[in-house]
């Protein structure tokens, strides 16, 4: 697993007209352990679970704003995506600690 610090320009209310704040992206690769798409009847969220390498499961939230890519970087439903499909994963982790994919691709 390797972790990416991004910096992202923020204008901040009632201080300083500019400033920097730090933003932690994590990349993931492994095998798509199970995928959930969300059903507002039962009240689910669309996630997937990701065993990388070490057998180290990760959690992963999708959202509307993921981007999708197959393996010619052309965007996809997310229905293609499937359990055991070989995925790299960019995500960040909110001060909660919930994973949320930025990006997910998948691999050959």
């Amino acid at each position: 697993m390797v972790k990416r610090v991004v910096l992202i320009l923020c204008i901040l209310v009632g201080s300083a007209p500019w400033a920097w704040a730090v933003v932690a992206h994590t990349i993931l690769g492994g095998v798509v352990k199970s995928v959930t798409w969300a059903d507002p009847v039962k009240g689910t969220k669309s996630e997937i679970v990701v065993t990388d390498a070490a057998r180290k499961t990760t959690h992963i939230l999708v959202t509307s704003t993921t981007t999708l890519w197959d393996t010619n970087a052309k965007a996809i439903m997310p229905d293609k995506i499937a359990a055991w499909s070989h995925v790299n994963v960019i995500y960040l982790t909110t001060p909660e600690g919930i994973n949320v994919a930025k990006s997910i691709k998948i691999l050959k």
